[in-house]
């Protein structure tokens, strides 16, 4: 089957096409044959060697994280799906840009009826990010105030339609393209980073969502109340993570030390710091559906993009410029290279 991957790490480094083994079947295993995937900023952070001395890969490497399709093929322990099921969902590991993916019942869920197939890809990882940060790591309440770091890109927009539909005061910041883009979604009080710092300006609020990292991670503790809670996927993941995931003893002790110095910041402001990775979570993934087929979250696609232009949306992506998310299309063979 064809798979594209990276040979080695770095900014530069190009997908290209390769031919790899197709995945097995087990008894707990489900096998999806792909028809597309969306491309997430973990992904060019993975190439780029981000995450390599947490998350160790060999190469070559498939990069992608979600996926949608159909099943070929369900183990005999398999009961929730069947052979023809269209499903959508996220790998445990990296591993969607390829012809076939091999998942387990926890990974998938029926995809949306209201959208395609293709266009449901750009849902499952974004989608879940979104719900975990809010719910699972912030525990966002009714009518509580939380700021949303980069809320234009493929998390920060669902998670900002999430939270307005639980009655959250939401704040973003956002270029004057990011404001005509989010005010289809309702009412959010935004600040024009281009024009003032967040820090400056904004009151202190329950919580925070960081999809930026870097500085505007910092500055972030400076405007959360006494406390209050933040969550960011940019940086490393702090031991609340780790234990939640089940990693074993020397991971959680290395996380532990590589993330001190925020952890003490957090400490001395009294606010809760989690610095997660998305889970796989069925259950979850089912709620998402629900909210996308009742049309009450919307996810928005910039650009579906053809398999042979893998590397042009990759390179879209890393730009930090995407307003939604960026999907390619596996169902055209005569588009791969």
């Amino acid at each position: 089957m064809f798979a594209y991957q990276i040979k080695q790490y770095g900014k530069q480094e190009q997908l290209f096409l390769n031919e790899i083994q197709k995945p097995v079947l087990s008894d707990n295993s489900i096998i999806i044959k792909v028809h597309a995937a969306s491309l997430n900023p973990v992904d060019y952070r993975i190439r780029n060697g981000d995450a390599k001395y947490v998350l160790r890969y060999s190469m070559p490497l498939t990069l992608g994280h979600d996926f949608s399709g159909v099943i070929e093929a369900v183990g005999s322990k398999i009961t929730r799906f069947r052979v023809g099921d269209s499903v959508y969902g996220r790998t445990p590991m990296t591993g969607t840009f390829q012809e076939y993916v091999v998942v387990g019942e926890n990974d998938i869920a029926k995809a949306p009826k209201n959208l395609s197939l293709v266009e449901s890809a750009s849902v499952p990882l974004a989608g879940l990010t979104a719900y975990q940060g809010l719910f699972d790591w912030l525990q966002l309440k009714e009518k509580q105030s939380i700021l949303i770091l980069g809320g234009s890109g493929g998390v920060g927009h669902v998670a900002i339609q999430l939270a307005l539909l639980t009655n959250a005061k939401v704040y973003t910041t956002a270029s004057s393209e990011g404001k005509a883009f989010l005010q289809q979604f309702g009412h959010i009080e935004f600040i024009d980073y281009h024009k003032e710092k967040f820090y400056e300006v904004l009151p202190q609020v329950d919580a925070v969502f960081d999809m930026r990292g870097g500085d505007e991670l910092t500055h972030s503790f400076d405007v959360v109340k006494t406390g209050g809670k933040i969550a960011s996927i940019t940086s490393i993941p702090t031991p609340s993570y780790a234990k939640s995931a089940n990693m074993n003893w020397f991971y959680q002790m290395s996380l532990r030390a590589i993330t001190a110095k925020m952890r003490q910041l957090a400490r001395k402001k009294n606010i809760v710091f989690h610095s997660f990775l998305t889970q796989s979570n069925r259950q979850e993934l089912e709620k998402i559906t629900e909210l996308v087929e009742s049309e009450k979250l919307t996810i928005s696609i910039q650009k579906i993009y053809p398999s042979s232009e893998i590397n042009t949306a990759m390179k879209e992506i890393s730009s930090g410029r995407v307003k939604g998310k960026i999907v390619v299309d596996f169902t055209n063979k005569e588009k791969i290279e």
